[in-house]
């Protein structure tokens, strides 16, 4: 089954009202932003890639583990022959690329670069090791309520996320749910985007897409929303907590109309041991009238996630030392910000990024994806933080999108020790990603190239302070040297 072929504007933004003194997205001038840094080059892919082993395959393409040889930095790499695609697929691939880019939570798949050589696309994202929510669940048959909650809790959080930014994933399945690595409280991040569509506020999208078993009785209509990624999440829930899905027939055509009646029983002897609570979520889920079922925000606000999930921020030394660098963030030009949201979102260690994602989540109260001033006040309360003078100024500075509202990678670029980041290897990493021609220089062609949308006036002036031994060049300590100044 294909993509949808309606071409669907995306949503008008209303002027925010998350950040105080903050204009409309719609007129603001092109600002930092993590989207800015997830490159697209042609050449070969082995000129920047070693491959280490062969992950898996598909219809399609082929996923790799590889090492990045500029800085060392393990990812995943998935290979699609253009012999192999359409130029409807082709088109979809591009697609998918673009809206990952564009996405922004901790509970997605970081998607860093797209290499595009003669044969082949490649698309190069974070490396993720803990297999998918599908191969955990035929090991484990059905998981405990408190583990199942922790998983729909995390994945439900980025589909939230989508959703109030207009996307609906429309193939979401435990395939498509990766852990983030082997650890019994590892990450669920959302992957797979290449059947996503942009959906316009009060508009209905009209074409069959998906898996059998997860698609929900409208899109067999051919007018459904978003609410169809809510029904697949409903499904997943239930073959969780059971080891079984909700309706099965031998063919597609059964299927369909097994769905559509949408008869949900709870039979199996299994069901007695699982609470009312979780039931009554998946029934919820399960509604056959997608007017009569929950929405994705309404479905973490069930009463059964309360059960399980402490809401309260974790009180560790990372949440109290961010939220006093956050209160305290120095960066005022936007060279300097567009590097340390680079490293932020390209090169901060898995280490670092699973606390912040962790403080991050705690602290975003309705789980859309960013945080408001509200929320980062509350913030400050709860780990019984005396809140810093002028913090609405200093959010205002954070704010590098202009969007009024603080996403994921703008938290975590002024939440880090940007003293101890440039001490350490994090901008070496960044410097040689900079450093095309590989040579310990950074030449202006190099940095413009990199590090888009600065102004030529702001290049003089970096290139006047940074520039110490006057080679018209930047060295890795001469980068160093400029951005300590910048941020004490």
């Amino acid at each position: 089954m294909g993509c949808c072929n309606s071409k669907l504007d995306r949503p008008q933004k209303k002027k925010s009202s998350g950040l105080p003194g903050t204009t409309s997205s719609t007129t603001k001038k092109k600002n930092v932003s993590k989207a800015n840094f997830v490159s697209q080059k042609k050449g070969a892919v082995e000129d920047h890639y070693t491959i280490i082993k062969k992950l898996g395959s598909g219809g399609f393409g082929t996923v790799y583990q590889v090492v990045d040889k500029r800085t060392n930095i393990e990812r995943a790499m998935k290979e699609l022959p253009r012999s192999k695609m359409t130029q409807e697929a082709s088109a979809q691939m591009l697609s998918e690329v673009e809206i990952l880019r564009t996405l922004d939570h901790p509970n997605i798949m970081k998607v860093y670069e797209l290499i595009e050589s003669r044969k082949s696309y490649y698309i190069i994202t974070e490396f993720l090791t803990g297999g998918d929510l599908f191969g955990k669940l035929l090991k484990e048959k059905n998981l405990s309520e408190k583990a199942a909650a922790k998983y729909v809790y995390d994945f439900m959080s980025a589909i939230n996320y989508c959703h109030k930014n207009g996307i609906v994933h429309r193939d979401l399945k435990p395939e498509n749910l990766l852990l983030e690595n082997s650890d019994p409280d590892a990450k669920i991040k959302v992957i797979d985007f290449g059947i996503s569509q942009k959906l316009q506020p009060h508009h209905k999208l009209n074409q069959a897409v998906g898996t059998i078993f997860y698609m929900a009785p409208e899109t067999f209509t051919g007018s459904y929303d978003e609410k169809c990624d809510i029904w697949s999440a409903g499904v997943i829930l239930y073959i969780m907590l059971c080891g079984s899905p909700p309706f099965f027939a031998e063919n597609v055509e059964q299927m369909a109309e097994i769905i559509t009646q949408g008869n949900l029983t709870f039979r199996q002897p299994v069901w007695n041991s699982v609470s009312g609570e979780a039931k009554s979520l998946i029934q919820s889920m399960l509604a056959t009238d997608p007017e009569d079922r929950l929405n994705a925000e309404q479905v973490l606000n069930h009463a059964w996630f309360k059960s399980y999930i402490n809401n309260e921020l974790p009180k560790t030394a990372l949440s109290t030392e961010a939220l006093g660098n956050l209160g305290k963030f120095h960066a005022q030009g936007k060279l300097e910000k567009s590097i340390m949201t680079f490293i932020s979102s390209q090169v901060t260690s898995a280490k670092e990024d699973k606390e912040f994602a962790e403080l991050f989540s705690k602290m975003d109260k309705n789980k859309d994806g960013k945080l408001s001033q509200r929320e980062i006040l509350e913030g400050y309360k709860e780990l019984g933080i005396t809140t810093p003078p002028g913090i609405s100024e200093v959010l205002k500075k954070i704010d590098s999108d202009g969007s009024g509202f603080l996403d994921y990678t703008e938290f975590v670029t002024a939440s880090k020790d940007w003293k101890s980041a440039f001490e350490k290897n994090e901008l070496e990493s960044a410097f040689k990603m900079y450093d095309q021609g590989g040579d310990g220089k950074l030449s202006l062609k190099e940095l413009k190239e990199s590090i888009p949308d600065i102004e030529d006036s702001d290049w003089e002036k970096f290139l006047l302070e940074a520039d110490r031994n006057g080679d018209s060049q930047i060295g890795l300590e001469e980068l160093k040297v400029y951005l300590m100044q910048k941020i004490s």
